[in-house]
């Protein structure tokens, strides 16, 4: 197997941030701050009930309730992109590979509260850091009201609930009463709508000349008079009913070639522009502008993340659908992981 060596990509990153984590510690930061007390809530998106990811959590400031795009994007069946040289956040109709990633993620994700996983502790309150960012929802860029702010903490952006709802179409609730987030994308509604139409409406599904479903002639279901499925009259499985799955199926080599050109096409991208953020930054002249560099770095560790995450959903669905085994799966994630801990301890003693 293919190594994928991500330290030094990361490194550069802690290369971007370290030099400014005494000011950014001492409070020096010209940009603006709010401390906001994590609420209680419970989220439901499209009938299906959801945990935030840890880190992540929904609170209140100036009476407004605020969530994060990347999250509840994700919620909606959504692709969320962030460009960091525009500092821009875009929202859209996510591409098959990606909506297949997204399901991957979500399936997870519930199956987390089914299982009644444990919910790891709120902290008391958490430090956001007001950010400008635009914001482009499926193609149209939508702007913040007047006097409202995204805040960033820990690699997630902030907005206010309501925005989120206008800006992506979707309906969105939030009840202080009961601490519930809900939503509910067009397509949901639609289909909850037709469902509840077609009940009852009709005069009766039985064919008129039987008590089986049918096309009104027959007793049995198909168009013939047989009792198995498809037009023939035999035991066998018939042109009309089949049940036997000839789709090719993809070899393990061609599943795991894939993943891995991916994963060499992301670290590309992602030196591309880490690259172009440190020196950014090292010609920043003044803090303002540094800490809006930073910000971004931090941003887009958190996208290297998900988009990693999000190829290892997408492999490990394909390795599952095609009947291999997805211990190659915890290889790369191993390798990521082994990585990112050795440059995180390298930062720390240099801190």
């Amino acid at each position: 197997m293919k190594t994928f060596k991500f330290a030094m990509l990361l490194g550069l990153m802690l290369c971007l941030l370290l030099p400014y984590t005494a000011s950014a510690q001492g409070g020096s930061s010209s940009n603006k701050a709010i401390v906001a007390k994590p609420l209680p809530v419970s989220l439901a998106f499209d009938g299906q009930k959801l945990e935030l990811p840890s880190g992540q959590y929904v609170f209140e400031h100036q009476s407004r309730t605020y969530v994060p795009v990347r999250f509840v994007s994700y919620a909606l069946q959504k692709a969320v992109k962030w460009n960091s040289e525009t500092a821009s956040v875009t929202v859209a109709e996510p591409t098959a590979e990606e909506a297949a990633a997204l399901k991957e993620q979500l399936a997870g994700v519930i199956a987390a509260v089914e299982d009644d996983a444990a919910a790891t502790a709120s902290p008391a309150s958490i430090r956001l850091t007001a950010v400008q960012a635009s914001f482009v929802f499926e193609g149209k860029e939508q702007a913040l009201p007047e006097n409202q702010s995204a805040y960033y903490y820990k690699g997630s952006i902030y907005v206010p609930l309501r925005f989120m709802a206008e800006a992506s179409g979707a309906t969105i609730k939030w009840d202080s009463k009961t601490g519930a987030v809900t939503g509910e994308t067009a397509a949901y509604q639609q289909e909850q709508a037709e469902a509840g139409g077609s009940e009852g409406s009709g005069e009766g599904s039985a064919g008129s000349g039987g008590t089986q479903p049918g096309t009104g002639e027959g007793s049995q279901p198909g168009t013939g008079g047989s009792s198995q499925p498809g037009t023939g009259g035999s035991g066998q499985p018939g042109t009309g009913g089949g049940v036997v799955d000839n789709t090719p199926k993809l070899a393990y080599e061609v599943i795991t070639s894939e993943a891995e050109a991916k994963l060499d096409s992301l670290k590309t991208e992602a030196t591309s522009t880490l690259t172009n953020l440190y020196m950014s930054f090292v010609a920043a002249r003044d803090e303002a502008t540094k800490e809006q560099v930073k910000l971004q770095a931090q941003t887009e560790v958190a996208r290297i993340k998900s988009d990693f995450e999000a190829i290892l959903a997408d492999t490990a669905a394909k390795l599952t659908a095609n009947g291999h085994s997805t211990a190659v799966i915890a290889e790369y994630r191993s390798a990521f992981e082994k990585d990112l801990a050795t440059v995180l301890s390298y930062a720390e003693s240099l801190a």
